[in-house]
């Protein structure tokens, strides 16, 4: 991005934040609901009609980096995919502008900012609703890991030789794409791979689970996963039926046969190539 073009950016931000900080305290909410007010790293991107802001908590080392790309015209969910696998944020927050805003003086965009503003404060404090209506665990695996890289899949795949007949087309479509993919050892071999599958689970940016047979082993991982709320792609035999409305789970439905899966091995390129799919340029 140019600096003329980055400038104006910083300006409508500062106008922005001016705005929640003063919803904030008109609404008498402690500073830092609304994460935005605390010390962030930052990506800007300019598309096509919007320009997207993502940003993550970071007390030290921040960064702010800029893009123009009037290519794309990024939806939250793909923004939100962005953040992970693109910038490596593993709890960013969104933000969303009209590009055009960018065009106006700060009377004429400070109705547009102020929309903006009461819709991310509202989705921060409800943010901050369920993380402390959240059910406290202790889980029995110890504690748990951070995402150790923006590029990495945890593949949960059927040990029986009849139902692993798609591990084949998994892996090769995770090397295509350069992956750091793993599997778990077999968790029956003791409490050791027990906390290795956990580890994974944790340290995974998304899971991969071929849900042929219904393996206990995936079934289980699968069930942690869900639980911390990682991203998760379900492969599961025609006319099956897995968990279609789980959020962020994406399912792909295959057919048993050799032409079935090349399909499923096309269809698996094409979602995580979504999630890929770059934004900076």
């Amino acid at each position: 991005m140019q600096p003329e073009l980055i400038a104006r950016v910083d300006k409508l931000l500062d106008e922005f934040m001016a705005v929640v900080d003063a919803l904030a305290e008109e609404r008498h909410l402690q500073r830092g609901i609304a994460r935005s007010q605390l010390p962030n790293s930052m990506v800007a991107i300019l598309g096509r009609d919007q320009l997207t802001i993502l940003a993550q908590f970071r007390m030290e080392n921040r960064y702010a980096s800029y893009y123009n790309n009037p290519k794309v015209s990024l939806t939250p969910q793909q923004a939100a995919n962005s953040a992970q696998w693109e910038f490596g944020m593993d709890d960013a927050f969104i933000i969303q502008f009209p590009a055009s805003l960018l065009d106006q003086s700060p009377k004429e965009r400070l109705a547009a900012l102020q929309e903006v503003s009461g819709r991310h404060i509202d989705s921060e404090f409800q943010r901050l609703v369920q993380l402390l209506s959240l059910m406290r665990t202790r889980p029995i695996f110890g504690q748990a890991m951070q995402s150790l890289g923006a590029r990495s899949a945890l593949l949960l795949l059927p040990r029986e030789a009849e139902n692993g007949k798609n591990s084949e087309a998994i892996i090769r479509t995770a090397d295509a794409l350069g992956l750091d993919a793993y599997g778990p050892e077999d968790i029956r071999s003791g409490k050791s791979a027990i906390r290795e599958l956990w580890n994974y689970i944790n340290e995974a940016t998304v899971i991969i689970a071929d849900l042929t047979g219904s393996d206990p082993e995936v079934m289980y991982g699968l069930g942690i996963a869900h639980t911390i709320g990682k991203v998760t792609i379900l492969i599961h035999p025609q006319g099956s039926k897995y968990l279609t409305d789980i959020p962020r789970t994406h399912g792909i439905e295959y057919e048993d046969s050799e032409e079935g899966r090349l399909k499923l091995e096309e269809q698996l390129l094409g979602t995580l190539r979504s999630m890929l799919a770059p934004v900076a340029e």
